[in-house]
């Protein structure tokens, strides 16, 4: 597929007569027999599979095979390929976005260290999926289109870093507040502005109703539950941390009935999210060489004036207005490609020797850059070459169990600092996101 631009058209409604289609370098299959033709042809899956859930009877699977057999060499090697990233992807994505209220599409990216240069996307809207095969600058030049990101956007320097759990619940107050604007334009009376803990803990918990309009509904499609985990408590802290950031203001405190307004910060954010031309939601899973999983989910929102960028990772949140550059950069750290440190070769044992009693040779050590392994490296010039590169830098000794991170095994000293390029604020190495102004650093 050449044209980013196909990435907002909807697949059809319908399937041909048989189960599998071709639409030029494309991919129908019906979403109930993904799953199914990737069993027929041997497809392995693991924890992170994007293959939807499928009933397909015997009959189907056959009719499967048999289509699957009958395809030209060169589309059933591919499609074979497609369906095999999918079924054991090293990175996925959810992937929601509109435009206006026209246009709304959802589907998943997975990636493969195998084509490290194409990602494959499934799109599916009512029953059928649309296979195909995207460049990560392909994909960012659609991002791009879909959120006007190459138009006119101001040079104001918006940003925020607060918690995760701030950055939704500030999504659920801009709901509400749209909510009350609507209320008005109902009954002909004037929009109140003021919102309370309580309030907010009720939109919070409807935040998994379809309705695409809404910033939080919306977000919940790419993260589903995530807003309706928040406790009472979760709420209370992410009011007081968007009061120490100056996004909103107490009115009246009492309790979870205290009244609140958005400061003027906040309302410039709310009057471009409430009045925007287009969005998308985007939350990215790998698996860590520990085992565990990591999210990243990002939510872009285009006003008339600035993209806004609502990002969550980990326990910490961003809220910024960002220009065309950082988009760019940030969007394209979201597509890279998985790195995979490959595992250090065993070494032979030398062959033992009867000598004198001689002091323990230093640790051997393995460093993971590029997603390839170096070493080994005695724990001295282990320590030189992690000088000035990032403490999340994977190592592994021989002994250990799995990869971990040069600062969890101690071989960084307490991060030094770097440079925002935005705001000049000096802020400590490794981190993504400038406390400052919100910005990514580089």
């Amino acid at each position: 597929m050449t044209d980013a631009q196909q990435i907002v058209e909807e697949p059809p409604e319908a399937l041909p007569v048989q189960c599998i289609g071709v639409d030029g370098e494309d991919y129908l299959v019906a979403a109930g027999d993904l799953a199914a033709l990737a069993a027929v042809i041997g497809a392995r899956t693991n924890p992170l599979s994007a293959l939807p859930a499928g009933n397909a009877n015997e009959d189907r699977k056959a009719q499967l095979a048999r289509e699957f057999a009958q395809m030209p060499d060169a589309h059933r090697q591919r499609l074979a390929i497609a369906l095999g990233v999918l079924g054991a992807p090293a990175k996925v994505a959810m992937l929601h976005h509109t435009i206006a209220d026209e246009v709304v599409s959802r589907g998943m990216l997975a990636w493969s260290v195998s084509i490290p240069d194409q990602i494959v996307f499934l799109a599916h809207a009512g029953p059928v999926g649309r296979i195909s095969f995207w460049p990560p600058i392909g994909l960012c030049g659609s991002f791009a289109k879909i959120l006007a990101a190459e138009g006119k956007l101001s040079d104001d320097r918006i940003g925020y870093k607060v918690p995760l759990g701030a950055v939704v619940v500030f999504l659920a107050i801009l709901d509400q507040l749209r909510a009350m604007r609507l209320h008005s334009t109902l009954t002909h009376s004037l929009p109140s502005t003021l919102f309370s803990p309580a309030e907010i803990a009720d939109r919070l918990k409807d935040a998994s109703a379809e309705d695409f309009r809404w910033p939080l509904n919306f977000l919940d499609k790419v993260m589903p539950g995530l807003a309706a985990k928040f406790t009472p408590a979760d709420i209370a802290l992410a009011f007081e941390d968007l009061v120490k950031a100056e996004l909103i203001e107490v009115v009246m405190e009492a309790g979870p009935t205290s009244r609140y307004e958005l400061s003027l910060a906040g309302k410039g954010i709310a009057d471009e999210v409430l009045h925007e031309v287009s969005k998308l939601a985007l939350s990215v899973c790998d698996q860590h060489p520990d085992g565990r999983f990591g999210y990243d989910i990002t939510l872009w929102i285009r006003g008339p004036f600035h993209l806004f960028f609502f990002a969550m990772s980990g326990k910490d949140g961003v809220i910024a207005a960002v220009d065309s550059e950082e988009f760019e950069q940030l969007v394209n750290r979201s597509l890279a490609p998985p790195p995979t440190p490959a595992a250090p070769a065993e070494e032979k044992p030398a062959p033992k020797v009867q000598r004198e009693a001689a002091p323990p040779t230093p640790a051997s050590w393995y460093l993971s850059r590029d997603g390839k392994s170096e070493g080994p490296y005695d724990e001295a010039a282990l320590k030189k070459m992690l000088e000035g590169m990032p403490p999340e830098t994977l190592v592994w000794s021989e002994g250990s169990p799995d990869w971990i991170s040069a600062r969890d095994a101690g071989l960084v000293a307490t991060p030094g600092s770097v440079t925002c390029p935005r705001c000049r604020t000096k802020a400590n190495a490794g981190i993504r996101f400038c406390g400052e102004c919100g910005g990514p650093i580089k």
